[in-house]
């Protein structure tokens, strides 16, 4: 059953995965825009800890707030750094135990899920989007693991990047604040990662591109704010000329209609001249759940899509950013089919395709960037290919990439009907982009 085809209310989850905090939004079928899930009814405090506790001596597991309150109160073994820890892939030792990190991590999120039953069922979610800030391909390993242990009721599970979360979010967002550049400033008391949005409207669909900055300036330390008036205020004015100095730099020479003031790092409000700075010319907005909205506003994209992520390609860090196809002819006629189509994520690239080839051996693959170089064609040689008659060569074109600028094909003959067997013979190339 997919989104929008029932009576019932059907839902899609944004789950942004953080190593200090994780955070879950969720879309009804018959909303607009996403809510987010408050860890306390009526309130709005959407972070979620991204904590475990062992309860001392005895095999009891608390996650998020309640597993902050039981090391607080001196009476269960911590476990932070889930995702840095899953990412390592050794074992965590809790106590006189060691434990597997995929599965501390599978029990955080698999508990994390479970608040969800105070505003839906989740029988009745078509999709999840998880996001992360950074998504290599150890990302994906941990997160592939994560949700095959889970045994979601969904097949529709998919991963993106705090970008492409940043950029999901802006597609619903009025026209007026995406006029020129957009930032989002995440900021979590340790690092600053700003995030630039710039879209061409100069091409046919609209491109949008994502450049991140991070910045170490701004760091507070583990103790956070102190408590003494005289200290603080100190502090607060040095993260104010720190702020001010890099929103200077990155401002500078550009037009930058809107700025989002992201994390938890914003809160004790001490951005004054930075803020009077941003403000003289930009809209300002602050929040703090911008990448889980934009998670589960990506989440409907996938299975239903609307017209706005027609309009713009978005070419993240993640993405082919290059369409490739090549010429077949189709009824005596020289037709362009496409094998893959650039904006889509290097890692969910996978195509195949039977194709008729023709007597001269070579396959002419045409790589066209979207990022304005030119168009190139790329030759595969087919040493040994079988002389066959006409139209009796049959090929299948398998396509992968194993990183976001690496093409893989593999072509396998197939031969033809019991008249022409197959060799099995495989020709393979990488296309570097």
């Amino acid at each position: 059953m997919l989104f929008g085809n029932s009576d019932e209310k059907r839902f899609v989850l944004g789950y942004d995965l953080g190593e200090k905090v994780s955070q879950i939004s969720f879309l009804a079928s018959d909303a607009d825009m996403p809510e987010t899930l408050s860890v306390l009814a009526g309130s709005e405090l959407y972070n979620i800890p991204t904590v475990l506790c062992k309860r001392n001596d005895v095999n009891q597991w608390f996650y998020g707030k309640e597993a902050v309150r039981h090391i607080d109160d001196g009476d269960g073994i911590p476990v932070y750094g889930l995702v840095s820890s899953a990412r390592e892939g050794k074992p965590v030792v809790v106590g006189n135990a060691e434990y597997d990190p995929i599965a501390l991590l599978t029990l955080f999120v698999k508990r994390s899920l479970s608040l969800l039953s105070m505003e839906l069922s989740l029988d009745n979610v078509d999709a999840i989007m998880f996001t992360t800030r950074s998504l290599d391909h150890r990302m994906i390993q941990v997160l592939n693991a994560v949700t095959s242990a889970l045994e979601l009721k969904t097949s529709n599970i998919y991963y993106q990047s705090h970008e492409e979360s940043f950029y999901n979010y802006m597609l619903y967002q009025p026209d007026d604040l995406m006029h020129h550049s957009v930032l989002a400033c995440d900021y979590d008391l340790d690092e600053l990662h700003v995030y630039e949005m710039v879209i061409n409207h100069n091409t046919t669909p609209l491109v949008a591109t994502i450049d991140v900055k991070s910045f170490d300036d701004l760091k507070v330390g583990n103790t956070g704010f102190p408590k003494d008036v005289t200290a603080y205020h100190k502090i607060c004015e040095k993260l104010d000329d720190e702020f001010l100095t890099v929103m200077q730099k990155v401002c500078n020479e550009k037009i930058i209609s809107t700025v989002f003031l992201l994390g938890d790092g914003f809160k004790e409000k001490w951005p004054k001249r930075s803020l009077e700075f941003l403000c003289r010319t930009r809209r300002v907005f602050q929040g703090n759940n911008m990448f889980s909205k934009g998670a589960s506003i990506a989440a409907r994209e996938r299975i239903k899509p609307g017209e706005n992520s027609s309009k713009i390609v978005f070419l993240g860090e993640d993405k082919l950013k290059s369409n490739l196809g090549i010429h077949l002819l189709k009824c005596g006629t020289e037709v362009y089919c496409a094998i893959l189509d650039a904006g889509i994520n290097w890692y969910e690239a996978q195509t195949g395709m039977d194709i008729i080839m023709d007597q001269s051996g070579v396959l002419n693959i045409e790589v066209t960037p979207l990022t304005g170089k030119k168009p190139r064609m790329v030759q595969l040689y087919l040493d040994g290919l079988e002389n066959r008659p006409v139209g009796t060569t049959r090929l299948r074109l398998s396509v992968s990439m194993s990183s976001v600028n690496e093409v893989n094909i593999k072509v396998t003959d197939m031969g033809f009907g019991e008249i022409y067997p197959a060799t099995g013979k495989v020709w393979e190339q990488a296309i570097e982009l």
